[in-house]
């Protein structure tokens, strides 16, 4: 993918932006300089930020550059997603086979070509009702995402209505070499963006579609691979000026459109390709059409690293990658599990890809890894309160979810270039398995504190290196000690049980803080203040728990929870399943309960 957001962070503490739409480069390879030039610019336009952590410089450039918006909470669930379902009989009976097999899931995506033409946002006629397709897979709690293209076929009635207007970025140098070449629509314009939002709001968003897939952002047109910016003219000016900057006009258009349509449901765009600021649009990127081989997965892990360090929060990798995995090999498929599971602790989970057979189900890779994959799928549901409750930091205090370690350890030299290992919001240590046949994995735990083994409770001193156990069914995880984490019911999808229970598990040895988080799930009654917070409080001398005052409140709110209350310890609390037995069960009705738990055994 192409992606370019001119953001570096130093472990010196501070930030640069190199505020520039050009064609860039940065050479840090000279000890004490660091030098960036730019292929165009009138003057040189760059802000400094000074943390010295990295929370408070990205936080500095959010301001800069706009705050991330919170997503539905469904997108933080799991998506399914392959190249691509062909029919609407197809799609719905997906849909089926994950809700008859009870796996948890909330979206399906649509990929390219359910078109009749690039560009006219017409079904074709394998899509006779699109409009009950979505009403179908919404009363089975599904949501659709659907994929949208900025080209326009020549030849369409839609083409020639947007060249009369003058839609069109100038194509003369494109059409030299490639003569029918789909047109790029020209987001620079501000009358081009309202139209080519009315296009997906009339055939789409208006028939109930939930997301929008905004694929080849770079933009790359079908068979001329290169940025078709860098050789036309935009607005009679050279392209190469402002070839970064298309992305994030194109997704402002779709953003700023839906949210004057209306504020019942929350904007998501995926995005091929990203540049500074367009976390504002509600946006997700993710890592391009990738290699399905163990190399290229590997490199996900630092990629998604570094790119969060840019200030964008939101990120993600097609699992399995994208081009020709073979579900009935059994090479691929331990690629696949493992893949899975580094996905399962990403900001959003979805598998895609080119797959031979063409099935790209959890269910299409065997009983053995089926087991797996469902094992993590459910985990990543049983951990949505802590995640929602991060999303909630995403966009209240600029927070990033996921954590390359020297965010938070860069006290301790040996995390700084540590690359295939982070935090999942503030408590959660992944450790993904990139070997292949591999049965252990050799990490650093990080010093300053002890960790939680996730499937043992036992704790580990911090501030050195262990070879893991890592059999294909598990991936190392620890939890730092002095950490809360609330945990929720097993359930098919995000919203299925919004009064459920709360396992509250609470992993001494410091005292710890967690701020939990609620509000109606999707839409933008939160932007208003119709939400409500609770601040879990562990005093670990005291071994208390404060469970303090509810703050705030929104429509639909339980006003009782039932609450299970576990202090981990080795032998207890551990491993994915809830706890038969919780330590103490209390009914929280919003005001404040202070428990003394039980001493360590």
């Amino acid at each position: 993918t192409e992606i370019a957001i001119p953001m570096l962070l130093s472990t010196n503490g501070y930030g640069i932006f190199w505020n520039n739409t050009s064609v860039s480069k940065v050479n840090n390879r000279f000890i004490h300089y660091l030098y960036i030039s730019s292929a165009v610019a009138d003057t040189i336009d760059y802000y400094f930020f000074y943390g010295p952590d990295f929370d408070r410089i990205v936080a500095d450039y959010r301001e800069l550059t706009g705050a991330a918006p919170m997503f539905g909470k469904w997108a933080y669930g799991y998506w399914q997603s392959k190249n691509k379902y062909k029919t609407e009989d197809e799609v719905l009976a997906i849909a089926k086979g994950y809700r008859d097999r009870r796996i948890p899931i909330d979206n399906i995506v649509q990929d390219w070509f359910w078109w009749t033409h690039t560009g006219e946002f017409v079904f074709n006629n394998n899509y006779p009702d699109p409009r009950k397709m979505v009403e179908d897979l919404h009363q089975e709690h599904f949501h659709l995402m659907i994929s949208v293209w900025p080209f326009f076929d020549p030849g369409t009635q839609t083409y020639a209505d947007m060249d009369r207007r003058g839609f069109f970025i100038d194509r003369t140098k494109t059409e030299s070499f490639h003569p029918k070449a789909t047109a790029l629509y020209d987001a620079f314009n501000p009358a081009a963006r309202k139209y080519y939002w009315s296009l997906i709001d009339n055939a789409l968003f208006k028939i109930g579609a939930d997301a929008w897939w905004m694929d080849t952002t770079e933009p790359e047109t079908e068979g001329v691979e290169e940025n078709v910016l860098l050789s036309n003219k935009v607005g009679g000016m050279n392209g190469a000026r402002v070839a970064n900057l298309f992305p994030f006009e194109t997704t402002s258009g779709v953003y700023q459109g839906q949210r004057a349509e209306s504020s019942d449901k929350r904007v998501f765009i995926l995005s091929r390709s990203a540049y500074a600021g367009i976390q504002r649009n509600g946006v997700t990127a993710w890592s391009g059409d990738v290699l399905s081989d163990w190399e290229t997965y590997k490199r996900q892990i630092p990629a998604g690293l570094n790119f969060e360090l840019s200030g964008v929060p939101y990120w993600t990798s097609d699992v399995g990658g994208f081009f020709m995995g073979r579900p009935r090999d059994p090479g691929y498929r331990e690629l696949f599990v493992r893949w899975f599971q580094f996905g399962t602790f990403c900001p959003i989970f979805r598998v895609h890809g080119t797959r031979t057979p063409d099935e790209n189900e959890l269910w299409s890779y065997g009983p053995e890894a089926e087991k797996i994959l469902v094992n993590f799928d459910k985990l990543r549901y049983r951990l949505m309160p802590y995640i929602y409750s991060t999303a909630w930091r995403v966009t209240h205090e600029s927070y990033t979810p996921m954590r390359p370690l020297v965010m938070d350890f860069a006290a301790d030299p040996r995390t700084w270039n540590i690359g295939d290992e982070f935090l999942f919001g503030p408590s959660i240590l992944v450790n993904p398995v990139t070997e292949q046949g591999a049965a252990t994995r050799h990490l650093y735990l990080p010093a300053g504190t002890k960790w939680v083994d996730f499937w043992t409770g036992a704790t580990l001193d911090g501030g050195h290196a262990i070879d893991a156990p890592a059999p294909l069914d598990r991936i190392p995880i620890y939890l730092r000690a002095g950490s809360i984490v609330p945990m929720g019911e097993d359930v098919e999808y995000a919203a299925e049980k919004p009064d459920g229970p709360l396992e509250v598990r609470i992993y001494p040895g410091a005292d710890a803080d967690f701020n939990w988080y609620e509000d109606e799930g999707d839409n933008y009654n939160y932007e208003k203040g119709a939400y409500a917070t609770v601040n879990l409080h562990w005093n670990d001398a005291q071994h208390e728990l404060t469970i303090g005052d509810r703050k705030g409140s929104y429509a639909g709110m339980p006003q009782l929870r039932a609450l299970h209350l576990v202090v981990v310890r080795e032998g207890r609390g551990s491993g994915p399943e809830p706890v038969s037995q919780a330590d103490q069960q209390v009914t929280y009705s919003g005001k404040q309960i202070t428990l003394r738990m039980s001493a360590p055994q």
